[in-house]
């Protein structure tokens, strides 16, 4: 069985709307202004555990700092429908202790630095949908290269290959890589990079526009994307409650196997139980004179008492 793996992939779009300077300040929680003047806000959330910015070689000074690295990355780009950044988000298996998780988002941004981007690293841990943590890593890259400590003018097509077209490619080395991690670390764990289809499991839950969120926080009444979500959450928990019941059974059902194998086969010899023969009562009505037997018939005297054999293997 394997444990909990996802691997999303994206870019942020200004022809949908979405800003990189938004998007960091929310990644780290913090409260930032936007190029319009406004100003957005994000010092209430409580899940951040770390933010970061990890940089390639020769990338100058201010790069490390986030609001002028996507300052200087949105203002490189002029076209409006531009994507200002590309961003990756990797689950961190639950077995992994805490301690070792910023380690694990530094050898997954390296795999990028290493070709030249800056990447935006933050460890969140929101409560999953069942209650328990659920840790993992955002990961924002810049779309250019840095040529005399600025953005280049031009942006790095070249990078594409990395991951157009290349999603399961790229999922399957992400997670190697996780598997080798956690084995260094002593921790048993096994990520499956093959789809839910693939591996004959449900759907994974389709992830609903944030507003849909702060709405319900707003107003109190759920909008139908979030009841939706609800319900199939409630049908994706009797599932696995369901699916554990039955690993239990099938854990009993072994070990009982596993007990019966190991008695000797003498103590299961089981002597046949002696053969019974019950007597059936007949009971004739009296005749008050015995008929006369046809021509060539034979008469054979009656008897009361049957002997009739009982079973096989006793009553």
């Amino acid at each position: 069985m394997t444990d909990h793996f996802s691997c999303k992939l994206g870019v942020i779009q200004r022809s949908k709307g979405q800003s990189a300077i938004a998007k960091s300040a929310y990644r780290r929680g913090a409260a930032v202004r936007l190029p319009d003047g406004s100003v957005a806000d994000f010092t209430d959330r409580t899940d951040v555990v770390a933010s970061f910015v990890a940089t390639p070689t020769g990338a100058p000074d201010w790069a490390a700092d986030c609001v002028q690295l996507w300052t200087k990355a949105v203002a490189a780009e002029k076209r409006a429908d531009a994507q200002e950044a590309r961003v990756i988000e990797i689950s961190i298996p639950r077995a992994l202790p805490s301690e070792h998780w910023g380690d694990l988002a530094r050898r997954l941004a390296r795999i990028f630095t290493i070709r030249g981007m800056a990447v935006q690293v933050d460890i969140h841990c929101p409560v999953a949908s069942d209650g328990k943590p659920n840790p993992h890593v955002h990961l924002m890259c810049t779309m250019r290269e840095f040529v005399d400590d600025e953005f280049s003018p031009k942006k790095a097509r070249h990078w594409n290959k990395y991951f157009l077209g290349k999603a399961k490619k790229f999922r399957r080395k992400m997670a190697a890589l996780l598997n080798a991690f956690c084995r260094t670390k002593g921790v048993h764990y096994h990520a499956d990079h093959r789809s839910n289809v693939e591996r004959g499991l449900l759907p994974a839950e389709v992830q609903i526009p944030r507003w849909n969120i702060l709405a319900h926080k707003r107003t109190g009444v759920k909008t139908p994307a979030l009841e939706q979500r609800d319900e199939e959450r409630k049908i994706r928990a009797n599932i696995a409650r369901l699916e554990a019941e039955s690993r239990e059974l099938e854990q009993e059902l072994a070990a009982a196997r596993a007990t019966l194998m190991s008695v000797p086969a003498e103590d299961l010899a089981v002597a046949a139980p002696p053969k019974v023969v019950r007597r059936l009562q007949i009971k004739t009505p009296p005749m008050s004179s015995a008929p006369e037997p046809f021509a060539g018939e034979i008469m054979v005297p009656a008897t009361t008492e049957v002997d009739i054999p009982g079973p096989r293997y006793g009553p």
